[in-house]
């Protein structure tokens, strides 16, 4: 089975209880604090007055190519301490302080939410000529406002995990 990405994600409708109703799209994959996990799906329907809904990726029962089932547990105390936003686009150093690439894309464990790779980008043009680069992670990672930093980064390799 493939390993889901976060960009797979973005814009399924997530349907709930026995009726299956709708009750939003995947507006954005949010992750927990230390970049582990994926901890919430931001739906759309928040407006200008109104907070997002954030919805728990634990209360997740399937992940489908389609559709995402699951129930409807929002995260509702201070989302913002528990999850973060995405890593598009922040640089990825080694834990020698060099830069592996820029963050593209996570891959997970549709199951658990657990990443288990970054997808890397190294510029529009490299991209074409060779593809993105696929890192598995090895070891914790360490998101901050500016960078990502790899205690232990693994061995790149170009494609898609399956």
């Amino acid at each position: 089975m493939r390993v889901p990405r976060g960009s797979d994600l973005v814009g399924l409708p997530v349907l709930a209880g026995p009726e299956l109703r709708r009750i939003g799209r995947v507006q954005e994959v949010m992750l927990s604090g230390d970049g582990s996990r994926v901890c919430g799906l931001q739906l759309d329907g928040g407006g200008w007055l109104k907070a997002p809904r954030v919805l728990d990726y634990q209360a997740v029962k399937m992940v489908g190519p389609t559709h995402l089932l699951a129930e409807e547990t929002y995260l509702t105390d201070d989302v913002e301490t528990r999850c973060s936003h995405a890593m598009h686009g922040l640089p990825v150093l080694g834990k020698n302080g060099e830069e592996i690439g820029l963050a593209d894309d996570v891959h997970f464990d549709a199951a658990t939410g657990r990443l288990t790779a970054l997808q890397l980008s190294h510029g529009f043009v490299d991209d074409l000529l060779s593809g993105k680069e696929i890192l598995p992670l090895a070891g914790p990672l360490y998101q901050g406002e500016a960078a990502i930093l790899l205690d232990e980064p693994g061995e790149t390799f170009g494609g898609a995990l399956s």
